[in-house]
């Protein structure tokens, strides 16, 4: 794949599904990017054919949503797989997973979110340089597919230089260079004549793609414009100007937003988009738009996929698509998972897929409070919380140990409280406790217990 006056659709948190990239595409984007993936993450995955939607989709055990899929035809030849990483090994080992699906893989160097420097990724990686070349060094020698980075503009043209130099000795096809420092944000000017300066003096080996120009973007000719100002750059790399408007990517007019939102939505429908995604991507197209519009507030509140199809005049459309057999698909798909990790492993954990969301309880009653009342109303040994954390990227994991028996779950967490109550969970639900029945009293945990008693 060749990067070398190519427009890119960059990567985006919540925003680059199958269903935005596709879009970008059929509007003219020559290479989409996939949001962050986080590396122990994607390597949590499991790699499914989905023969019925012709994708391939990367689940987490226990989940029936997709963490990534990937269209087989469609995309397969332009997508690039972008990783959150702290360390070449384990980049290596989630790249694999994906590698002969995708067309490319890049490293998020540039991300300056707390919760990326805090483990060590993103733009953290800017003052490692040796990290920086150990990770890159690591997958361009052991992937078969083009390797590529994004990075933000040190405080001096001399430091950016230095490491877009470093860079280029580990043989990856392109940096994509944001022309923002790491503290800068959006209302801050785009360092267009860093990335020029950077381009004119950039070894020959490595394509150099400009990033960062969104706030001054909105049709075809903007791109150009700012590939032109920025060296010119051997090529361009959109974010925010294609979240706002896909068809940015038109050399023939941008369409409007209407339109734009209304062909998603079709091509949401047949990738069996879910809601959230639908709803947040819709939010962002609109948005500056349309923030004191009726029709905006209206799209806020809807509740359902069919509320929102309603709303955009395609409710013909959303009724006439399959979506009992992708449903069923999704229950079979997740049954088979649950299934597996019931299974009791080697060393005598059960491992479930489980999740702590705190607006499901109260203060008081908690997955936690739950089993601490069911061990007090049988009479068993109190149990047991042995939480990991595994560093630099502070995720936890917690084994719980109760009446015997260790319970676990399947991904790692953010704290130690919300991995302690997911471990909660996994025991609750292995014991046959109702946690929605056992959140409205203890009249339920003792009746529980009675039968555990009685056995």
């Amino acid at each position: 794949m060749d990067y070398s006056n190519r427009i890119l659709c960059g990567p985006m948190v919540r925003i680059s599904s199958l269903p935005f990239r596709l879009l970008a595409l059929e509007y003219g984007a020559d290479i989409v990017f996939s949001e962050e993936l986080i590396d122990y993450r994607l390597m949590q995955c499991v790699r499914v054919e989905n023969n019925s939607l012709n994708t391939v989709d990367f689940v987490v055990p226990g989940e029936d949503r997709p963490m990534l899929q990937i269209h087989k035809t469609r995309e397969k030849s332009c997508l690039v797989v972008q990783l959150g990483t702290a360390d070449g090994q384990r980049a290596l080992n989630a790249a694999r997973l994906v590698e002969n699906d995708a067309a490319g893989i890049d490293v998020n160097m540039g991300c300056p979110k707390k919760f990326s420097i805090q483990g060590g990724m993103g733009s953290a990686l800017l003052n490692h340089p040796d990290k920086v070349k150990q990770i890159l060094e690591t997958l361009v020698n052991n992937l078969s597919i083009p390797v590529s980075c994004k990075i933000r503009c040190l405080p001096s043209l001399e430091a950016t230089l230095s490491l877009v130099r470093t860079i280029a000795t580990t043989g990856v096809h392109a940096i994509t260079i944001h022309g923002r420092t790491r503290d800068e944000r959006n209302n801050d000017e785009c360092r267009e004549t860093f990335i020029q300066s950077i381009v004119q003096q950039c070894p020959p080996n490595v394509v150099i793609v400009a990033n960062g120009g969104s706030t001054k973007i909105s049709s075809y000719s903007d791109i150009q414009n700012f590939r032109l100002r920025c060296g010119p750059a051997h090529g361009v790399m959109i974010c925010q100007a294609a979240m706002w408007n896909p068809s940015v990517f038109r050399s023939n007019g941008s369409l409007p937003i209407s339109d734009v939102a209304k062909r998603f939505l079709q091509i949401c429908l047949e990738f069996d988009n879910h809601l959230p995604n639908i709803k947040y991507v819709l939010q962002r197209m609109y948005g500056d738009l349309d923030s004191e519009n009726q029709f905006y507030e209206k799209m806020l509140s809807t509740e359902t996929e069919a509320q929102i199809y309603t709303l955009f005049d395609m409710k013909n459309e959303y009724e006439q698509s399959p979506l009992e057999e992708r449903r069923l698909w999704r229950e079979k798909l997740r049954n088979q998972f649950i299934a597996k990790l019931d299974e009791e492993s080697e060393n005598n954990i059960i491992e479930k897929s489980a999740k702590y969301i705190r607006s499901d309880y109260t203060a008081t009653l908690t997955p936690k409070s739950i089993l601490t009342a069911y061990f007090i109303q049988t009479r068993k040994d109190k149990p047991i919380y042995h939480t990991e954390e595994l560093k630099p990227q502070r995720i936890f994991r917690t084994v719980l140990e109760f009446d015997g028996q260790r319970y676990t779950t399947s991904t790692w967490e953010k704290s130690k409280q919300l991995a302690e109550q997911g471990s909660a969970i996994v025991c609750l639900q292995s014991l046959g406790v109702d946690l929605t029945r056992a959140k409205y009293g203890i009249n339920y945990i003792k009746t529980c217990s009675s039968s555990e008693n009685k056995v």
